[in-house]
This record gives structure tokens, C-alpha cells and sequence, in this order.
């Protein structure tokens, strides 16, 4: 089921959205973190410590949502080592165009018919 769900959420935020599942991941996350806030940031530590994916991964992935102009990077101002990632607002823009494909796709795989709850967990 894991590998499915990974397979079409992969397929379907690419083809509609541009996006990598592992993209949309590191938007959801500061989208969560930085809620509607226009000058809300993360560090890249916390980020890395939500997803399964390893440090440089997470590096070459954010690169590419930089390079899409969906994210900025910073260092941080006290530690020189930590860096901090900011939703642009395209980047904003195209990841609440993709939240009701994601939202689908985990509703299809991850409910039964007439099974309100889990729907309800998807949302």
C-alpha cells in the first residue's frame, strides 16, 4: 500500500504541479511551520528531522525548489552553521494548488467507502 500511494502521489504532484513528493514534503512542512506568517522561516535541521531523507538529499532538494524561485535559503544570523528556508509566495501559490492532489491521493489509497474517520485524518 505504502509503495502505491508513494508511487501515484509521486506521479500526480509531478504532472500536475511540477512538483517532487519529496517538494511537496519540504513545502508542506514550512507551510505548517510558518502558517500564513510572509516572513515565517525554518531551519533546515528541523526539517530534515520530519522527513526520511538524509542531510544531502535534503540539500539537493531544496536546491531545486530554490532554483524554481518556491524558496529561499539564509544563513542564520547567530549560527553561522544553521541555515533557514522561507516559502516564497509562488511557493505558497503552487503548494496550495497541490494540497487537494496530495489530499486525493491519500483519501483514494487510505479510506473504504462510507469510512468518514479516516477520510477526515486525510484532510
Amino acid at each position: 500500500m505504502y509503495h502505491n500511494t508513494s508511487c501515484e502521489l509521486e506521479n500526480e504532484l509531478q504532472s500536475r504541479h511540477d512538483l517532487g513528493l519529496s517538494e511537496f514534503e519540504v513545502l508542506l512542512i514550512l507551510g505548517r511551520t510558518c502558517g500564513d506568517q510572509a516572513e515565517g522561516k525554518a531551519k533546515m535541521k528541523d526539517i530534515e528531522a520530519e522527513m526520511y531523507l538524509s542531510q544531502s538529499a535534503l540539500s539537493r532538494t531544496v536546491t531545486r525548489l530554490e532554483k524554481a524561485g518556491l524558496v529561499t535559503r539564509a544563513a542564520c544570523d547567530f549560527d553561522r552553521r544553521a541555515n533557514f528556508l522561507m516559502l516564497t509566495p509562488s511557493g505558497r501559490e503552487r503548494f496550495e494548488a497541490a494540497k487537494p492532489t496530495h489530499r486525493a491521493v491519500l483519501v483514494k489509497h487510505l479510506t473504504v467507502p462510507g469510512d468518514s474517520q479516516r477520510a477526515e485524518a486525510c484532510s
